[in-house]
């Protein structure tokens, strides 16, 4: 249900800081900023007040800012990955590359938004939201947003729902964390939401919504962005058939810094290097999700997705290639156009896996940083009519993400 505190994702740098008068907490934004938060949700889901399921989502997510008006309004495009139940759920793997979305809206310097309502993502909108004054330690001040939850599935809403709120806003103190100064805030609201007749009687199930949550952020005000945050949360749904379901739990999440990567020169010099150090059937190329380097002819022992020892030195020359580089991984495993889909689907994910634990080992990434992909043999990169495309076909790509 909750999937993730999704406000403070974008780009921008806050004006200066006025020791003696308190902070100008104001957005600056500037064109091609960019950044990525990894968040993760922890919920427990109550149906009728027992225990149905305790549920864990990991939301990646993007942000460039895409030009600057004026007055200094962003415009922002902001993408979202979003995977559930994938990570720490006593299978040891990785977290595996799930369902993807993306928005364009506009921020004001005080940090309101301009978004179209159709838009499911983000899921807090307008927190944080800034006093157009200086803020002093200890001082609070009000302001609007809104919750926005998906219920197509579960209710049959077609549309958002989009709930308002008005949140309470404290700035507590500064604190020093990895030699950043941080402004800490406390921001708390509540919201309910109750359906009309007209919208039961149009198909939806949803009766009532109704909820809370507790946040402290973390802020940067030398660069302008969230560096972090934690949230408690409770979400109460009841349908109109009488039954109650409670999502409650806690997220939080962590900038990840990252350089741009996906252009032509990153690939030529990439390229080069892959060349001077000898690495075979190894590209690089731009990608739609970053940067590519592909393994073409990838070799596991028969029939398995266990690595030999001539591609652990390719992984390993690969791995002191992109060491230098703090972007998230995606690896994604492809099959040539042998045996059924469902056993290429699976083959495809289990040497994704196998990848990723080794570069994992390699210490180039930390298992919260890098993700999974099957992707069987739906994307050929040669024809499955010889063994030369076939041998093309067998790769594994370690995906640099923007």
């Amino acid at each position: 249900m909750r999937k993730g505190f999704l406000p403070a994702i974008l780009i921008f740098t806050a004006a200066a800081v006025y020791p003696q008068g308190g902070e100008l907490l104001e957005f600056k934004h500037r064109k091609d900023d960019s950044c990525s938060y990894i968040s993760t949700v922890r919920e427990e889901v109550f149906i009728n007040g027992q225990l149905h399921h305790q549920s864990e989502i990991i939301n990646r997510i993007s942000s460039t800012v895409m030009n600057v008006t004026g007055d200094g309004e962003g415009i922002i495009t902001a993408s979202y990955m979003t995977t559930e139940n994938s990570f720490m759920n006593g299978s040891g793997r990785h977290l595996s590359w799930g369902e993807e979305s993306s928005s364009t809206f506009a921020r004001k310097r005080n940090g309101q938004l301009t978004i179209s309502d159709s838009l499911f993502m983000p899921t807090v909108r307008n927190v944080p939201v800034f006093p157009e004054r200086r803020v002093r330690q200890g001082e609070t001040w009000q302001a609007d947003g809104k919750e926005v939850h998906d219920l197509r599935t579960a209710f049959g809403m077609k549309k958002p729902l989009i709930i308002p709120f008005t949140a309470d806003y404290k700035y507590i103190r500064n604190d020093i964390s990895q030699g950043k100064r941080l402004c800490v805030i406390e921001v708390g609201y509540e919201f309910y939401y109750e359906n009309s007749r007209t919208s039961i009687a149009g198909g939806s199930t949803l009766a009532a919504s109704s909820g809370y949550s507790k946040q402290t952020l973390w802020w940067d005000n030398s660069k302008g962005i969230l560096d972090h945050y934690t949230e408690d949360f409770s979400i109460r749904i009841a349908d109109i058939y009488g039954n109650i379901y409670e999502f409650s739990g806690e997220s939080s999440a962590e900038i990840t810094e990252f350089n741009r990567l996906n252009n032509e020169d990153t690939v030529r010099e990439l390229q080069a290097t892959v060349e001077r150090m000898r690495i075979p059937d190894v590209s690089v190329k731009k990608g739609e999700k970053g940067l590519t380097i592909s393994i073409e002819n990838i070799q596991f022992e028969p029939d398995s997705s266990v690595l030999k020892e001539s591609e652990k030195r390719k992984i390993d020359r690969i791995a002191e290639i992109i060491s230098g580089y703090t972007n998230d991984i995606l690896v994604t495993g492809h099959c040539a156009d042998r045996g059924t889909p469902a056993a290429r689907q699976k083959l495809s994910e289990e040497r994704a896996e196998s990848v990723a634990e080794y570069l994992e080992a390699s210490g180039v990434r930390d298992k919260m940083h890098i993700f999974t992909q099957g992707k069987g043999a739906s994307e050929p990169a040669a024809s499955n009519a010889t063994e030369e495309g076939r041998r093309r076909n067998r790769r594994v790509e370690i995906i640099l993400v923007e």
